[in-house]
């Protein structure tokens, strides 16, 4: 009897808790991926302006000035490349977010149903 009752009221918590937890883990896990992009862009936008730095360092005369200015032309261009990129990581991942969470609400309104 008691059995029964413990049994009882354990599945119905794990019913009511289950999508809570899917939730947190669905939250943690876009947290994890949202940290890791901006970690990878920091990193390659560090890289970017050390490299403009070290070549900046190397102007001597007026033809490395030049070619200095040529350089960060291209970098402006990759760097606005990048940033593009980004973006489009960024956009992807909202919307995987959006869709795993609508799969969530969907499965959890069908359960309750």
């Amino acid at each position: 009897m008691y059995t029964d009752i413990f049994k009882t009221l354990n599945d119905q918590s794990q019913n009511a808790f289950e999508p809570m937890v899917k939730f947190n883990q669905l939250v943690a896990k876009n947290f994890s991926e949202l940290t890791n992009l901006q970690l990878d862009s920091a990193r390659q936008y560090a890289d970017i302006g050390l490299a403009q730095m070290h070549l900046n360092s190397q102007v001597k005369d007026v033809q490395s000035l030049v070619n200095s200015g040529t350089k960060q032309l291209e970098t402006m261009t990759r760097i606005s490349q990048q940033m593009i990129e980004d973006g489009k990581k960024l956009a992807n991942l909202a919307n995987d977010f959006k869709s795993e969470l609508d799969k969530l609400v969907t499965e959890t309104v069908e359960k309750k149903k």
